[in-house]
């Protein structure tokens, strides 16, 4: 995949994810879960804690599913999650320039 975004995200936050992609079709979620469960397994050895920090890399069409399907879910649930991702892109976007 070409032009990824990356971002820092907890265990927790990655497990979140996850598991608003699952209330999907399966065959519209299907390679992305299989992307982030690559990643994940890479960044978090077994034993990790839900706090671990690891990083995942997206393209922008998985990015645009997972922020859809977090959208769905409820605010309070998906909110830190969402500025955290917010706040990294904006600072990716600033030091691009």
């Amino acid at each position: 995949m070409k032009d990824l975004i990356s971002f820092s995200l907890s265990l927790a936050q990655g497990n979140l994810i996850l598991e608003a992609l699952v209330e999907r079709p399966f065959k519209e979620v299907f390679e992305t879960i299989g992307h982030l469960n690559q990643q994940a397994a890479a960044s978090f050895p077994e034993g990790s804690d839900e706090e671990d920090i690891g990083t995942i890399n997206v393209s922008a069409s998985q990015l645009r599913l997972i922020l859809s399907v977090l959208g769905e879910m409820p605010y309070k649930r998906v909110s830190a999650l969402l500025h955290s991702m917010h706040q990294q892109m904006q600072e990716a976007k600033e030091s691009d320039q």
